[in-house]
């Protein structure tokens, strides 16, 4: 059986009320028109540099009245909402590196942090938490227990679906799989073969079977927690760099989501993907636009294929269906690697 279509944005924030704002409702009232099924909201928490052990709210953290405000607009569009905290760095590095010095006390602070939305979750009625984001370096197998139990205490807050955000290069070494319901990734996957759909799609052919198989051993369906590429020249090269490198390149774009689509999109653990990222000023994107948005681009045609032939399911599987997605991964998995 195929997944239906867990399909969307990521709808970030980064000023204190900028879902509040009369720009945001606009914004997000024009992603429901696209047939758009899901929003990710990500509040955004902050430490000072990599080795810290404590994380906390900043000047531009979206207050909870603001992410609520998002939350409450969204659902009145009829949209899905899932809640996904980032950690940020106040120096500008990657959260992938974070390695804090105290290890105890800065789960000890994520918890907090964790258990905000959880609640926040619970009380809205979020469809989905992600209890982490692109946390490459704390989530390996050493700290197992640290996430086991966390998980535990969110399950005890929130009963909707969890999932976690992994890098597109470290998905296979999370080591929480387990204890979620989705396989998260973050799909900034490289492609370096060349801009063509052609050439793009190969690469997908080659990369899916990494995907399938982590589904298969874990039994949980992948939801791309993060998807998209700037509409650059040589975006396709390096997806996740949102600066400025290149000329305008629209095609690179929309043939960067063409080929993943015709690869993913029939699988039977592909769970859906949330586009990075739609933004809240209702006038970004356009023809000269070389950020990763897709607004006002052909890229947003490509997405409104997938959202009308893919609609959003009721949250979560039952019984039935993680019978079913398990069989028809091992089916899937076998075609595609002789395993």
């Amino acid at each position: 059986m195929s997944q239906p279509g867990r399909n969307g944005f990521n709808f970030p924030c980064w000023s204190a009320d900028c879902y509040a704002s009369g720009g945001a409702q606009t914004s997000l009232a024009k992603m429901a028109q696209t047939g758009a099924g899901w929003v990710a909201l990500t509040p955004t928490w902050y430490m000072k540099a990599r080795t810290d052990s404590t994380l906390a709210a900043g000047p531009n953290t979206p207050t909870d009245d603001s992410v609520r405000a998002a939350l409450h607009a969204a659902k009145g569009l009829g949209l899905r909402v899932a809640l996904k905290p980032h950690v940020d760095l106040d120096d500008g590095g990657f959260r992938s590196l974070i390695s804090p010095k105290d290890p105890k006390a800065w789960f000890a602070s994520y918890r907090l942090m964790l258990l905000r939305y959880a609640h926040m979750a619970h009380d809205e009625h979020a469809d989905m938490l992600v209890v982490g984001t692109e946390l490459f370096l704390l989530s390996a197998p050493t700290h197992y227990r640290q996430w086991e139990t966390l998980i535990a205490e969110v399950r005890g807050v929130y009963s909707g679906p969890l999932t976690y955000a992994a890098n597109w290069y470290d998905f296979e070494q999370v080591c929480f799989w387990g204890q979620l319901d989705f396989i998260g990734i973050d799909g900034y996957f490289p492609l370096v073969s060349g801009d063509s759909k052609l050439a793009m799609k190969l690469e997908w052919l080659a990369i899916k079977p990494l995907v399938a198989a982590a589904s298969a051993v874990h039994g949980k369906p992948v939801l791309f927690t993060e998807f998209g590429i700037s509409s650059q020249k040589g975006a396709e090269r390096r997806p996740w760099e949102w600066k400025d490198f290149g000329p305008v390149d629209l095609q690179v774009q929309k043939n960067y989501f063409e080929s993943f689509i015709e690869v993913f999109g029939g699988e039977p653990w592909f769970a859906g993907l949330w586009q990075w990222a739609w933004e809240t000023n209702p006038s970004a994107g356009g023809p000269a636009d070389k950020t990763m948005t897709v607004q006002g681009k052909p890229a947003l045609d490509v997405l409104k294929s997938l959202f009308a032939r893919s609609p959003s399911p009721a949250p979560g599987l039952s019984a039935k269906q993680k019978d079913d997605l398990n069989a028809s991964v091992q089916n899937a998995l076998v075609l595609e690697t002789g395993l």
